[in-house]
């Protein structure tokens, strides 16, 4: 007995003493170098100690004094914030060694325990890997995988298995981690040493998987080290140009007490809290190993992984950019931050922009505009500038005579300007003009980052009207005490600043950086001018909080695994179990915390949106900003500016990543964690199921989803914009994706503008911006410069999407991409859509499934524990039980049904984009069109003619009116097809005058023409010279203000009359009635008997006014019955358009009900009311006009907040942030833009309102058969736990096995339920029924009632069948005739639920084949624990499942 004691201690000594070498050589190691050097040509940082302290400052200068004596050093100043010395040597330099001695003897010693903690924790990132204890903790951790090696060749555990456990609850418990900190004068040295005594007990106690996982933690923490020291390499040039860049003051702590604890510290101290309550409770009944193993399993540790895994990802993709992390431990708390405060003077670049212009009376404002930008200085804006007899500078400052433009000042005031100055020619005032000083480009997108998080956003500022932000705060440079409020208040605020000391106060401090000023040191992350970066950081915080809460979630999974494993027993180690457990928690955490931080760095950068008024500028001082000239860039130049710019995101989704997306469904992590439990307790095959049968329905969305995908992209494919450029003075086509700033581009009629363009030369154009503003008709344009605010009055520019309708022009490019009107839009419809219906109730679903399972399964085990069963006998079923009762079936059967719809609807000319929206149609209450193209046909049509006197519609014109029409034809160009026609009212005249079946001869025999004046927008009309019946005829048609006042005589049935001012006002006055209704108006007039010769047609002063011609963009045929099928669906349609109230209220007025008035309000009458004005208005309106694309996005917002379910339906580009918005986004295909399809749900292709009715069936007929696939799915579920939990509290044990529960499952759950959901929409008559049916049903309380009924029916049947068959037999008959009787119950249920479908009665006779087959083979029936059954034991099945059957139809009336 004594010498094996003897041999047993052997190799105990052994190890032991090994392992207390090498702890006590690597703790020796943890002692940094005391001053660490980086250095770089005619340079040194050196680390320097004591300058934190009260004598910071005093220390800082006798280490500049020492250094400077020295006389290889140029001059030496102290960095406090980053503990460094930097010294500028002579060439050739000085020996580094002989320097920091010097620093050495002049620094001091840190003036209290707290700075010691702050030196050791600062890490440069010029140290690299040196300033961490990274290497030394790998290096123990491959020790500790060595040993545990060994350990596992020896026949026992040299530790127990329970002390690694308590190592890991130290480093993972909020307190006990601040604990060792403060005791080892640092939180990464208490790290450091933690996790090297964990290694090595690990590897004496419980094997490597937790060393595994610290190794991988360690070398993701080494790589962001590299990245760090590399980032600073390249930066270190430019940041630090001489003494005045290098040195810096100590600046304040970072806030006055401790941050407050965000989520996962509440729930580690929560979860280790309970588990020490679990093992004192447990260790009388349990056993102190096994209560140890129980208090084990509830180590938080995937808590921890996570957030360090991503905040190490996070570091390197920052390091990458280019970002300065000086404090990279502030990336490991980016999930508790919930305030963003944004110092608006720092991001200013020092330039000053022209923003405004107002001229005074009589003045040419592209006079001015020429002059004002001539003059102005962007660097010294308030200096008077003076040249060729003009001056500009401030108006007092301006030797002026007569007007001072004081109501023009006021008006600019008024608009928000502080900066205004005088355009004088002379000594007399001609314009008045608002300057700002020009924000960093990006801050817009910092701005909408923090929004789309949902971050609190201060701006610090002397603009006081900012509406993009929360509160803002006077810039008056008390920045610190705005952020020491804050944190005060309770808050975790994050500063975007140059301010040294207001960063470092910050919780994160972000510095920016403009070239000639100081670096911001103090600044826990220096982004410099990148404001991308900052961006990136700002979305970090969504992204941290989701890795918590996922975190979170995994350790509840594995502590739920460890804690069956430990009550389990049955294991000589338990401890071990829980722990393999919980590591692999944490495992899935670290992959999941690197994969979201890679995922934030890959999505799309935001643009890069400027403030330059283009439209204002004169076009030469266009080309200077651009740089570039009439003869267009160079090739090197574009390949320069296109590596700047970019292009547009890639349309799409990959397949790794939608894949990974379809599994982040509610009842994934139920279904993973009781797959594990699953594998735990040793059934694998129950876990092999459950796991595929998730997989499977993930990749079913998958494959859709891509196929949607690129069948939308072939179809943005084939609408490609092409451009002709010009470039190196030639011109060639390229696609718009090539496209960049200063490019030159030629447009003519037809043409699609490919980006946003200042015009530069034009002749006759006409450009068509419906789906920009939602004007239908076309829009006259001129390069001269302009005063406007609204995009639509810009008449210099053209934006990218919008159509040439006539005429040509030469243009160059000042946006591309998502920087353009039309990408902005898609920027904004790229934005966090809505939670869908169905994920709503997976939501719902799965937080009600998890305390049903851990319910029914603590009801078998207490049911046994009670009657005397052990609790590891029972412990099996229960957890398999608590698998079955999740519906693992229902993220399928859901997206198949989906995916079964989105088949029909493509079909049907309906692409669909996202298949869970499908199930929100049906639940759609709200339709918001959009009138051009949607309710119209988005085109212009000849409607209506008028001699003056009688207006009639085309198909019903008499003679008189046929010669008024008449005339208006030979005043239009002729071509063979009308589209052929540069102008659309051309186009309409043509194809009106054919319908009418009217020609150029008629009222005209024999004419033909001789001459033509062709339409300029400068003229205003288009006259045509012709001879008829002997006789010269000029026909003219144009604008009526042009027309009229030309006009001597009216031509009445025949005769003429003279024509006075009066009778011209009058018609003028009917011109305007008629164009009331969003009409074209166009007067037609003619003079018999005009000369021939030069100019004629040019001087018209003598016509005889004959008539107009109306035009209109008619409704669609169909609009007026989609309406009315809407209507009776029980939804409400709102028009929402950007046309003029009385246009809107016409066309509105053509679908609405009879008798129904309507009501008709504008997007100006919205801005005035507040939320609760707007909640109260918008039930009663169904038309808004004049609305803007943010006005759209208030609107579906204000209805989502009344709880209406609001579908979008457009196809201009200013429709998409409110498609995306929306539970349902529609777009029009065939006329639609890029930026309304790729914000859409659903992409209508053959943009007929037929094809949304039919999209709406299809929603709630899926939304009615899914209610009764999950009544199916769900209800059976119910019924198993009911008639289990029953028949173990009747004998302690449950009636059916594992294999058996997960047979009904097979049987009842898949091909059933899923024929079921997947039946098409029923017949005509049945599909007004469904229509009829209304919004109002969902699957809330109607699916409650299916779901108990189908529960209680369920368990009746096979308690029935159970109860008759233990009367007549053995237990093993018995539990086989039950299970017969509860796959027949169900199958019963769902015969009578689908009727005479075939598909639902193959499935189900399928089903009940397979369960016979299954009975009666032998082989088979042992497996499962079954017995093969004679005619008495299937009759009482049978008998008993038809009885409940019956009566579950009975008491559901079906």
């Amino acid at each position: 007995m004594g010498s094996q004691e003897a041999r047993t201690a052997d190799p105990l000594d052994t190890l032991g003493a090994l392992a207390r070498q090498v702890a006590g050589a690597t703790l020796d190691y943890l002692g940094r170098p005391r001053n660490k050097v980086w250095s770089c040509p005619g340079r040194l940082h050196v680390e320097a100690h004591g300058v934190h302290g009260p004598d910071g400052e005093r220390v800082a200068r006798r280490i500049e004094r020492v250094l400077e004596r020295h006389p290889g050093v140029v001059w030496a100043r102290v960095n406090a914030p980053a503990s460094r010395v930097i010294i500028a040597v002579t060439d050739p330099p000085p020996r580094s060694a002989e320097l920091v001695r010097l620093v050495a003897r002049a620094e001091a010693e840190p003036a209290n325990r707290t700075e010691e903690m702050a030196e050791d924790e600062l890490h440069h990132p010029a140290d690299g890997t040196a300033g961490t204890r990274v290497l030394p903790t790998l290096a123990v951790d491959a020790f500790g995988l060595a040993l545990s090696a060994v350990t596992r060749l020896l026949p026992f555990t040299p530790l127990p298995t329970e002390l690694a456990g308590l190592v890991s609850a130290t480093d993972l418990h909020p307190t006990l981690r601040e604990s060792v900190a403060r005791r080892l004068h640092g939180h990464e040295r208490a790290d450091s040493v933690t996790s090297m005594t964990a290694a090595l007990v690990h590897g004496l106690a419980t094997g490597g998987t937790g060393t595994l996982l610290d190794v991988a933690e360690r070398v993701t923490q080494w790589r962001e080290a590299r990245a760090h020291q590399a980032a600073w390499c390249r930066a270190e040039e430019h940041l630090i140009h001489g003494p005045e860049d290098a040195a810096a003051e100590p600046v304040p702590a970072a806030r006055d007490g401790a941050v407050a604890e965000g989520p996962a510290e509440r729930y580690a101290r929560r979860v280790l809290g309970l588990g020490s309550a679990a093992t004192a409770v447990a260790t009388p009944l349990l056993g102190p190993r096994r209560a140890a193993a129980l208090g084990l399993a509830a180590l938080p540790k995937a808590n921890d992984s996570g957030r360090a895994a991503f905040a190490a990802h996070l570091g390197r993709v920052l390091a990458r950019r280019g970002t300065l992390a000086m404090d990279r431990a502030v990336l490991r708390r980016m999930d508790v931050i919930d305030t963003v405060v944004i110092d608006e003077p720092a991001l200013r670049t020092g330039r000053w922009l022209l923003t405004d212009l107002v001229p005074l009376p009589d003045t040419e404002i592209e006079r001015v505009t020429g002059r004002a930008f001539d003059l102005f200085d962007a660097t010294a804006p308030t200096m008077v500038q003076r040249k060729d007899g003009w001056s500009l500078g401030p108006v007092d400052e301006l030797d002026l005579q007569g007007r001072k433009g004081t109501r023009e000042r006021e008006r600019l005031a008024e608009g928000g300007a502080t900066t205004v100055l005088g355009l004088a020619e002379g000594r007399r005032l001609q314009a008045v003009l608002a300057v700002s000083e020009e924000l960093a480009p990006g801050m817009q997108a910092v701005a909408a980052a923090v929004r789309r998080v949902g971050l609190r956003l201060l701006v610090a500022s002397d603009q006081p009207d900012l509406d993009f932000a929360d509160e803002v705060v006077p810039h008056d440079g008390q920045l610190v005490d705005v952020v020491r409020r804050l944190q005060d208040a309770g808050h975790v605020v994050m500063l975007l600043s140059a301010d040294r000391h207001a960063l470092a106060r910050a919780d994160c401090g972000l510095g920016v950086h403009r070239e000639g000023t100081p670096p911001p040191w103090g600044a826990h992350l220096i982004v410099g001018s990148d404001l991308e970066a900052a961006v990136l950081v700002v979305e970090s915080v969504a992204a941290a909080r989701q890795v918590t809460r996922d975190g979170v979630r995994l350790s509840q999974i594995a502590t739920g695994i460890g804690g069956i494993l430990a009550l389990r027993g049955g294991q000589a180690q338990p401890s071990a179990a829980s722990l393999r457990s919980v590591n692999a928690g944490a495992a899935l955490a670290f992959v999941d915390g690197l994969w979201r931080a890679h995922h934030l760095h890959t999505r799309p950068a935001p643009p890069v949106v400027s403030d330059t008024p283009w439209h204002l500028m004169p076009a030469e001082a266009v080309l200077r900003r651009l740089d570039t000239g009439a003869d267009g860039l160079s090739d090197a130049e574009v390949r320069r500016r296109w590596r700047a710019v970019g292009g547009r995101p890639a349309l799409g989704t990959s397949l790794g990543s939608a894949f990974l997306e379809e599994l982040a469904n509610p009842l994934t992590p139920v279904l993973a964690g009781g797959a594990a439990v699953s594998a735990a307790v040793g059934s694998v095959t129950d876990a092999a199921l459950v796991a595929g049968i998730v997989l499977l329905s993930a990749w079913i969305g998958t494959v859709q989803r891509v196929r949607t995908d690129r069948a939308l992209s072939n179809l943005l494919a084939r609408s490609a914009v092409g451009a002709k450029v010009r470039r190196d003075g030639v011109e060639r086509v390229v696609t718009a994706e090539e496209l960049v700033p200063g490019d030159i581009v030629v447009l003519s009629a037809g043409d699609v503008v490919p980006a946003d363009c200042r015009l530069l030369e034009a002749s006759g154009l006409e450009a068509d911006e419906s789906s920009l503003t939602g004007e239908s008709l076309p829009v006259a344009k001129d390069p001269a410069a302009v005063v406007a605010a609204a995009l639509a009055e810009r008449k210099s520019v053209l934006y990218e999407g919008t159509t040439i309708a006539a005429g040509h022009a030469t243009a160059v490019v000042v946006a591309t991409g998502e920087a353009t009107e039309v990408g902005r839009s898609m920027a904004a419809a790229r934005q966090g859509a809505p939670t869908t219906g169905v994920e709503a109730r997976l939501g719902s679903l799965a937080k009600l499934s998890l305390p049903l399972a851990v319910g029914s399964a603590a009801a078998v085990a207490g049911a046994g524990v009670l009657r005397g069963v052990p609790l590891r006998d029972t412990l099996g079923a229960a957890v398999n039980l608590a698998v079955a009762s999740v519906p693992e079936g229902l993220p399928f059967l859901v997206n198949a049904a989906q995916l079964a719809a989105a088949r029909r609807l493509a079909d049907r000319g309906a692409l669909v984009r996202n298949p869970r929206t499908i199930e929100a149609l049906g639940r759609v209450d709200v339709l918001c069109f959009d009138k051009t193209g949607t309710l119209t046909e988005g085109r212009l049509r000849l409607s209506e003619v008028d001699d003056g006197q009688r207006t009639r519609p085309l198909n019903d014109l008499d003679p008189p009116l046929r010669t008024v029409l008449a005339a208006g034809l030979r005043a239009t160009p002729q071509a063979e097809r009308p589209e052929e026609l540069a102008h659309h009212t051309d186009q309409a005249v043509v194809e009106g005058a054919r319908t009418a079946h009217v020609s150029l001869t008629t009222a005209a025999r024999g004419w033909h023409k001789l001459e033509t004046v062709p339409f300029e927008p400068s003229r205003g009309y288009h006259a045509t010279v012709g001879q008829a019946d002997g006789h010269v005829l000029l026909s003219v048609k144009g604008a009526p203000e042009v027309i009229l006042p030309r006009c001597r005589r009216h031509g009445v049935g025949g005769g003429q009359r003279p024509l006075d001012d009066r009778g011209r006002r009058k018609l003028a006055e009917r011109a305007e009635r008629l164009a009331g209704a969003g009409r074209r108006v166009l007067a037609v007039a003619e003079n018999r008997g005009a000369s021939v010769g030069d100019g004629a047609g040019e001087d018209l002063d003598d016509l005889t006014f004959l008539g107009f011609l109306t035009l209109a963009d008619p409704v669609r045929g169909s609009a007026a019955p989609a309406a009315a099928k809407l209507r009776e669906a029980g939804v409400q349609i709102v028009m929402v358009t950007g046309d003029h109230p009385a246009t809107a209220d016409a066309i509105a007025a053509t679908v609405r009900s009879d008798g129904d008035e309507g009501r008709v309000v504008t997007g100006a009458e919205l801005d005035a009311l507040d939320d609760k004005g707007l909640d109260e208005l918008l039930p009663t309106v169904d038309v808004i006009a004049r609305c803007s694309p943010s006005q759209k996005v208030r609107i579906i917002q204000a209805y989502q907040r009344l709880g209406r379910v609001v579908a979008m339906t457009g196809d201009g580009a200013n429709d998409a942030p409110a498609i995306r918005l929306a539970d349902v986004g529609i777009a029009l295909g065939r006329r639609g833009t890029p930026a309304a399809r790729a914000a859409a749900d659903l992409v209508v292709t053959d943009d007929r309102l037929e094809t949304v009715i039919a999209a709406l069936v299809e929603g709630r007929a899926m939304w009615s058969s899914v209610r009764r696939a999950l009544a199916v799915l769900i209800g059976g579920n119910l019924g198993e736990i009911g008639f289990t939990v029953l028949g173990a509290a009747t004998t302690g044990r449950s009636p059916l096995n594992a294999r058996q529960l997960l047979l009904v499952n097979l049987l009842t759950d898949l091909a059933p339920a899923l024929a079921i959901a997947l039946r098409p929409p029923p017949g005509a008559e049945a599909r007004s029924e469904l229509l009829r049916e209304g919004p109002d049903r969902s699957l809330g309380v109607a699916l409650n009632r299916d779901v108990a009924l189908r529960a209680a029916i369920t368990t009746l049947g096979a308690t029935g069948a159970w109860v008759a068959a233990r009367m007549t037999g053995r237990s093993r008959r018995a539990s086989t005739v039950a299970l017969a009787a509860l796959v027949g119950t169900q199958l019963g249920q769902t015969l009578i639920s689908g009727g005479l479908d075939r598909k639902v009665l193959g499935a189900s006779l399928g089903s009940a084949a397979v369960l016979a087959a299954t009975i009666q083979t032998p082989g088979v029936s042992q497996f499962f624990g079954c017995t093969p059954l004679g005619p008495v034991g299937w009759g009482i099945a049978a008998t008993s499942a038809t009885t409940a059957s019956l009566l579950g139809a009975l008491l559901g009336g079906r």
